[in-house]
């Protein structure tokens, strides 16, 4: 090896090194970045037989390890839109809305709404355009989740799509009243024919909230009390009632015996059919085994019915399961969609993309979407442990998960790749001033 060679082994330590500097910097630049994956600097020797007119060159070239599969800290969040991962696995992502762009893996929760396309609704007749949106990450790139199917379940097996969440996404659809409860309770001293009256309230097969009155009349015999059923379409109460809505036994009342001690049997229940003037009417079971006919009071307790009328999306939130659960505004709840986790045989052998972002690799391997929390995989039930059917992670909503940079590490690492700088530019001094005494002796 000629003496110019010499110069290659410190040259290649001061650039590698050089390169070190860069991956620390980087490090904790980004230590409170969302989904950021620390990275350290490696070394590997460089052999080569010839180089022009030397031989035997030596030296060292530096390659970067990503430590994708390393934790981050998880810090709480006010936002209703960011979630963690708290164990392995990263959100998927897509390109294009249609899922036909690149397929992108993120550690990064921090979502947000994008608005994408546009679509036409009728609201009372009236067609509008409304806007899209979609869950993205920072960089606008489309999280992928599963929808369900009619059922309520997910399907795994099928390929996830964008997540739509705009307030026209989704609707609920409206529930006639099948089952309701009264409680109410009537004075034991009423002389016979003394009327009471209990207004109510149910929905009916378009999801309208229809009104009518229960007309309880005292009867002959002690504790007896009948009951009929008054709509709108009826008269005004009054002390003698008649209608043509009469249920149940339409044009008589329902006769009612009360125990010595007040009560109705347990179970008691009465099938309701409220006619109106226009369609649809009212037909449900209602339970009354809370009425009861004690002392002189009268006295409204309670009316409860199921049912709904119909509801448009009003919010959501995630869970630790990864479902986006869509709550309405006519009070109900359901899962709208369920985020999979992407995992490989080696995420360290990601391919990292601008913006916190990964690629799928030869070394990493092709993706795996798994849900969290398998339907599948039993619980022990000797000991209760809900965690096993985590299996490899969960979803913390409302956090963040931030860089997993040690920063102790990342001083101690800075300190050593100074030192060889310095060894590498100690000896590159030296040759130089070998080169130089060397030339002057020829000279």
């Amino acid at each position: 090896m000629s003496l110019y060679g010499a110069f290659a082994a410190p040259s290649l330590g001061m650039l590698t090194q050089s390169s070190a500097f860069g991956t620390i910097s980087q490090n904790i630049t980004n230590m409170n970045t969302g989904g950021y994956k620390a990275a350290n600097t490696r070394f590997t020797t460089v052999l080569a037989s010839t180089f022009d007119s030397n031989s035997d060159i030596g030296g060292v070239r530096a390659f970067r390890k990503e430590n994708v599969s390393i934790q981050g800290r998880l810090v709480s969040s006010t936002n209703n839109l960011d979630i963690a991962i708290n164990g392995s696995g990263l959100f998927a992502l897509n390109s294009d809305v249609g899922g036909g762009g690149d397929d992108l893996y993120t550690r990064d929760g921090a979502f947000q709404l994008t608005k994408n396309g546009t679509d036409t609704v009728t609201t009372n007749g009236v067609t509008s355009t409304v806007d899209k949106a979609y869950l993205t990450d920072k960089n606008g790139h489309f999280v992928q989740g599963w929808s369900p199917d009619a059922s309520g379940v997910f399907s795994t097996s099928s390929a996830p799509g964008a997540i739509r969440l705009d307030q026209n996404a989704f609707n609920s659809n409206a529930a006639a009243t099948t089952t309701a409860s009264l409680a109410v309770n009537l004075p034991a001293i009423a002389s016979p024919g003394d009327t009471k009256i209990t207004k109510a309230s149910a929905y009916d097969s378009a999801g309208t909230q229809r009104s009518f009155e229960l007309v309880w009349t005292r009867g002959t015999v002690a504790q007896q009390w009948d009951v009929h059923v008054r709509s709108a379409a009826d008269a005004d109460p009054d002390t003698s009632v008649t209608s043509a809505s009469t249920s149940p036994n339409l044009s008589s009342p329902q006769s009612l015996t009360f125990s010595s001690t007040g009560g109705l049997p347990s179970g008691t229940t009465v099938a309701m059919a409220v006619n109106y003037a226009t369609d649809p009417d009212l037909s449900f079971t209602l339970d009354i085994e809370n009425v009861t006919s004690i002392g002189d009071q009268f006295l409204y307790f309670d009316f409860q019915a199921d049912g709904r009328g119909p509801g448009t999306l009003k919010d959501y939130k995630f869970d630790a399961e990864g479902q986006i659960v869509g709550q309405f505004t006519n009070g109900t709840e359901r899962a709208l969609y369920k985020m999979p986790l992407a995992t490989f045989v080696n995420p360290d052998g990601l391919d990292v993309i601008q913006g916190n972002l990964y690629a799928a690799s030869g070394p990493s391997g092709s993706a795996t979407l798994r849900q969290v929390r398998d339907p599948l995989v039993t619980v022990n039930t000797a000991t209760g442990n809900n965690q096993e059917r985590f299996e490899f992670a969960f979803f913390v909503p409302h956090a963040n998960e931030l860089a997993n940079t040690n920063l102790q590490n990342e001083f101690t690492n800075m300190i050593m790749t100074q030192q060889a700088y310095n060894s590498a530019a100690t000896l590159f001094s030296t040759v130089n001033e070998m080169t130089q005494t060397a030339a002057n002796l020829k000279s």
